[in-house]
């Protein structure tokens, strides 16, 4: 017994597609290989905006131009390959060379700071003239080291080439 006895007839091959018009069902079939080019264009275009970058994001506030704020002291930051295995940032101050790698050195730059801010008025301004190379890290650990030794404002300048 064979299924045309009963009356059974096999339907015609249309894929999963059974309903709508026959010039809709190409169509159909394509919208999944679409959407695969459209998110790859899209994941092409903004990829680099959507990774995270290593680092700390924070705001400067707007440079500040007073023509009476000359600074008392003067520190000059300068980055060394010869200093330790990565290399660091040397600091120039009254004549004397410190390595931010060395906890001796900075402690030695810390008395020096405080015994000038103790010598000198009570504004304590230090102009630190760093170089480009210098990282923001080692600008900051500088700041951080002036504030401890009692200098009332850090200023930052960098030298342009």
């Amino acid at each position: 017994m064979t299924g045309r006895e009963w009356g059974w007839r096999p339907a015609q091959a249309e894929g999963i597609w059974r309903h709508g018009a026959r010039w809709t069902k190409p169509l159909f079939a394509a919208v999944p290989w679409i959407t695969l080019v459209l998110l790859l264009v899209m994941f092409s275009l903004l990829g680099d905006r959507l990774t995270a970058a290593p680092g700390v994001v924070f705001d400067l506030p707007a440079p500040v131009g007073r023509q009476t704020a000359a600074p008392d002291m003067t520190m000059l930051a300068l980055p060394s390959a010869n200093v330790g295995e990565s290399g660091g940032t040397l600091a120039f101050f009254d004549d004397a060379r410190y390595v931010l790698d060395d906890p001796q050195s900075v402690a030695l730059l810390r008395e020096q700071l405080l015994s000038h801010v103790q010598e000198g008025s009570a504004r304590a301004t230090l102009l630190v003239l760093a170089d480009r190379r210098v990282t923001s890290g080692d600008l900051l650990r500088l700041v951080g080291i002036a504030r401890t030794a009692g200098v009332k404002h850090v200023q930052i300048a960098e030298r342009r080439e």
